[in-house]
């Protein structure tokens, strides 16, 4: 269902309108995303590497045009990675948010909360417990909470 997700959203992005992109999760990290059978990125997101991975897929979106919002916990072993990735755009802002454990995931046809953070463990290893919404109202609500949290955050 992630996979899907991502691939929706990458495809929105690509319409161009002022298409925003939101993260709340206190560790996100660069894993590699499988090779599931069902969801091929392949057509939609550029990578010089031979293995796709969650931060190719964000700054396509950036690419595209789209602007991400990232808020993350205070961990600081999990920052540089996504330092570099802010630095690789301008579209693509992260902040920190001390107190943070929700999880939640916005595009412009979707939105994931949950338990599950945006790590290999948490997206591919993990029984992790989610609720997917595609209706306006839902989509719209939950963007609204990761807004929220992102004016709470801090810059790096």
């Amino acid at each position: 269902m992630f996979y899907n997700f991502l691939l929706n959203e990458v495809l929105a992005s690509q319409l161009g309108r002022n298409y925003e992109f939101w993260i709340v999760a206190p560790w996100v990290t660069n894993f590699r995303l499988a090779n599931p059978y069902y969801v091929s990125f392949q057509e939609v997101v550029e990578t010089k590497q031979d293995s796709l991975h969650l931060f190719d897929v964000l700054h396509q979106i950036s690419a595209n045009g789209g602007r991400i919002y990232i808020t993350v916990g205070s961990d600081t072993d999990y920052h540089p990675s996504l330092k570099l990735l802010a630095s690789r755009s301008d579209r693509i802002q992260v902040r920190v948010l001390s107190t943070l454990h929700a999880k939640a995931y916005v595009g412009r046809y979707g939105g994931l909360d949950g338990s599950l953070n945006l790590t290999d463990g948490g997206v591919n290893q993990n029984a992790e417990l989610y609720t997917y919404c595609h209706d306006e109202r839902s989509i719209a609500q939950l963007r609204q909470i990761c807004i929220q949290h992102f004016e709470e955050a801090v810059l790096f």
